[in-house]
């Protein structure tokens, strides 16, 4: 989708994303080359394999061609046995691939390891997106809110990153099980996001992939961002038009396939503040682009009554030329009039600070912020006290 002159976007919009956590697999604890060949391999391969073989011969290069097309930004290694890691479980699934939990040996410490299949990412031609997600990802990772990639490299069949092990939880587990979170704790959580894209855009980077199942927890509850797969290099004043992330995230010169630059950011944040204060999507969602886009013309945003009066016009203004587009605009909110980022950016401000004690973690919890709130009257989960307040489409994971 999108102008048909650029590279097919890394992957499909689709309109709120199944969650991404997958069962524990013991058949992974198994040996290493075992595990291996269970997690990975693909038809696909064979495929890769005689394309590579019969365009090497054609041509007489020492390189293979699944490796010269992502080099010199992923060095070739080898595969994850030969770099010392253990593959402990699977931790998420992603476009291309899986994220693993692994140790590694010599230092006993654990990591997320992203395993891309070069397969499909030739196919969709979107090497050029990845070698942007790893070296982002890794330029970028030192910010106290973004999840730091140390090294990334390739083997073969596969694209490896090796990222930090967040087991924490995550925004959107945590807010289908509340319903949705305190004016203040929404204040903490869109404070730390503006802080990361500002500084993404400072730095010459359009993110596109703002949601919750991308923000992750840190021990103190604050957030890390993750997943970078979306990300572009964009300089301040340019513009893209790829038609990319999740549509109900996506601001409207996205979903029109106008050119856009940075202010799409803001309204994906915008979207993920309603969400958080209301407890549900602004929108409902849509089969493509165009029917969102559609929702979105005719939708005017409103919050629900119980949401403060000074949050309705923070990050939702459908015209990019008028949208809050930076920090310094985000302060001069009465939303955020005595709130203090430096002490947040410091870290004096946490977000437990705001919430009650057994708010974090997701477990034990008794009660719901979960608006019109009712127990069913019959049925097999008639004895819990709590309720999935999911966006429509949404299926709970048990977890």
């Amino acid at each position: 989708m999108g102008n048909t002159n650029e590279k097919l976007p890394l992957r499909k919009t689709v309109s709120v994303p199944e969650s991404q956590f997958l069962t524990s697999n013991p058949d992974l604890r198994r040996n290493k080359s075992r595990s291996t060949l269970k997690l990975f391999r693909r038809k696909s391969e064979d495929d890769l394999d005689k394309l590579s073989d019969d365009y090497d011969g054609k041509l007489q290069s020492p390189v293979p061609l699944a490796q010269a097309l992502f080099l010199p930004d992923f060095p070739v290694r080898g595969d994850i046995e030969a770099q010392d890691f253990v593959v402990m479980d699977v931790i998420a699934k992603g476009a291309y691939g899986n994220v693993l939990k692994v140790r590694r040996e010599d230092a006993k410490q654990y990591y997320a390891l992203k395993v891309l299949n070069k397969t499909q990412i030739i196919v969709e031609r979107a090497n050029q997106q990845v070698k942007d997600e790893a070296a982002i990802q890794t330029m970028l990772g030192d910010h106290p809110f973004i999840v730091k990639s140390h090294e990334y490299w390739q083997s073969r069949r596969y694209l490896y990153i090796v990222l930090d092990y967040v087991p924490h939880g995550d925004m959107f587990t945590l807010w289908t099980f509340h319903g949705f979170f305190p004016d203040k704790l929404v204040g903490v959580y869109i404070a730390e996001m503006a802080m990361v894209l500002d500084y993404l855009h400072n730095s010459g980077v359009i993110y596109r992939d703002i949601k919750m199942e991308n923000m992750l927890f840190d021990p103190t509850g604050h957030i890390q961002l993750t997943d970078f797969g979306l990300a572009k290099w964009l300089q301040k004043g340019e513009k893209t038009r790829t038609v990319c992330g999740t549509l109900q995230y996506m601001a409207p010169e996205v979903l029109a396939v106008y050119p856009y630059g940075h202010t799409a950011d803001w309204w994906s944040m915008g979207i993920l503040m309603y969400a958080m204060l209301a407890g549900k999507y602004p929108v409902e969602g849509a089969k493509n682009h165009v029917e969102m886009g559609q929702k979105v013309y005719d939708s005017d945003f409103l919050l629900p009554p119980h949401v403060c009066d000074a949050a309705q016009d923070v990050l939702l203004t459908k015209n990019p030329q008028k949208r809050l587009t930076d920090l310094q605009s985000l302060q001069t909110c009465d939303f955020y009039k005595n709130f203090d980022l430096t002490a947040l950016t410091e870290r004096k401000i946490s977000p437990r600070d705001v919430v009650p004690p057994d708010f974090f973690p997701m477990s034990g919890v008794r009660y719901s912020y979960a608006p019109e709130v009712f127990a069913p009257e019959n049925g097999s989960f008639s004895e819990f006290d709590f309720v999935w307040n999911l966006p429509p489409g949404a299926e709970p994971v048990y977890v």
